[in-house]
């Protein structure tokens, strides 16, 4: 398991936070401590820079955080030879525990993979990662992206996973400190009109409406996976509705469109359909391609048909999000989605966000096919200007009306 990459503010907030209820923990004479009573045992590690010609310092802080039960229960402080190296002796080693080492350089928190303590070895060994900085977008790439797509009452439920890579041997982010270790790292844009409900992190993201479109701020490590998941929902009146996601970062993979109920009908000149499949006993049109697309294109297709009964709505609930991880994780073939832990960012990354010529020609098709529909009375004067509105308002906003 590659490393996680965290900020400082939140490493300190685990710190502060589980020491302090740890403390309380050892207050209470009615529950055993495991701690008191587990084997006496040693952690060691190295810190190694993964960027080419670029030794690790000395003397860099460690920390080494011991959780159960996504509490962090013990945390012990050394810093690093002048190889490298560090060294924790009299650590506790309790079974089903799990043991972190995570070391602080040029601002940002890099970990080791996460052990199991087991009282039966207490020697273990966590090595630390860590990688010079980069803020070069096109080092980023979007390996795939798999969509979950519901029409529900008046609207359409988007469940997407994307995956992005590292292609450098630098750690992927932005110079631009916005306090308490905040920093930016990928924009996902999504198709106009759509409005975030549920993130995997909501903590991880900030959205800007007007531009619809998230701001990652977890960084993304070279030669690892890095996972967004995001769900939305878009206004849908059961005729034509055209879908178009702008792509931020070059797109070579596999992009995949599942959707529900199967009455629906999908044109799309970029995914062919590849027969039905069944998920949870529920039935989906499968449609998937191979895509190579610049930075900046789109992803697009047509979605009509009637609509499902409007008794199911996306929600920011843990057991939800698991629901939509297990689809979405079957169909574009990911083995384990590693969270990364990270904080709103108040700002945005300027030199990502979508070109307003790009937005402006995606709003115009949206607005010139509900203006079709309206005249071709397919769709009510009421729900035309409902939907209208807010599509027309962001782009008069965009061309300085």
């Amino acid at each position: 398991m590659g490393s996680v990459v965290r900020s400082r503010w939140v490493f300190v907030l685990l710190v502060v936070v589980f020491t302090a209820g740890f403390a309380h923990a050892q207050d209470t004479t009615t529950t055993p401590d495991p701690l008191a009573s587990a084997p006496r045992g040693t952690v060691t590690g190295k810190v190694t820079n993964g960027t080419a010609a670029s030794p690790a310092p000395s003397n860099i802080s460690v920390t080494l955080l011991v959780t159960t039960e996504n509490t962090t229960v013990l945390s012990m402080e050394t810093v690093t030879g002048a190889d490298g190296s560090y060294q924790f002796t009299d650590v506790p080693i309790v079974s089903g525990y799990a043991y972190v080492t995570a070391a602080l350089y040029r601002d940002r928190i890099f970990n080791s993979a996460f052990v199991i303590g087991d009282a039966a070895a207490i020697t273990m060994t966590l090595p630390i990662n860590i990688y010079e900085l980069t803020e070069d977008p096109s080092v980023l790439s979007i390996s795939s992206s798999g969509a979950q797509v519901t029409a529900q009452g008046s609207t359409l439920e988007v469940r997407q996973v994307i995956h992005f890579n590292n292609s450098s041997d630098r750690l992927y982010t932005t110079s631009t400190d916005l306090g308490n270790g905040r920093y930016g790292s990928v924009l996902i844009s999504m198709p106009p009109g759509a409005q975030v409900v549920s993130l995997d992190n909501q903590t991880r993201y900030i959205e800007s409406p007007s531009d619809f479109s998230v701001l990652d701020t977890a960084p993304v490590l070279p030669g690892d996976v890095h996972v967004v998941v995001i769900a939305y929902i878009i206004p849908y009146d059961g005729n034509a509705a055209l879908i178009e996601q702008p792509m931020n970062y070059p797109f070579n993979g596999q992009a995949n469109l599942l959707i529900s109920p199967t009455s629906l009908g999908v044109q799309s000149d970029q995914l062919p359909p590849n027969g039905e499949k069944s998920i949870d006993n529920k039935a989906y049109k499968n449609y998937e391609a191979a895509l190579q697309l610049k930075a900046g294109e789109v992803i697009r297709y047509e979605i009509s048909g009637a609509a499902g009964d409007a008794n199911s709505v996306i929600g920011v609930s843990e057991s939800n999000s698991n629901v939509v991880l297990v689809v979405l994780v079957v169909i574009i073939g990911l083995g384990i989605l590693a969270t990364i832990i990270a904080l709103v960012l108040r700002g945005r990354q300027n030199n990502q966000a979508p070109k307003p010529e790009q937005l402006i020609g995606a709003l115009t098709r949206q607005i010139a096919l509900l203006d079709q529909k309206h005249a071709a009375g397919e769709l009510p004067h009421d729900l035309w200007h409902q939907q209208r509105r807010p599509l027309q308002a962001r782009l008069d906003e965009l061309q300085g009306k």
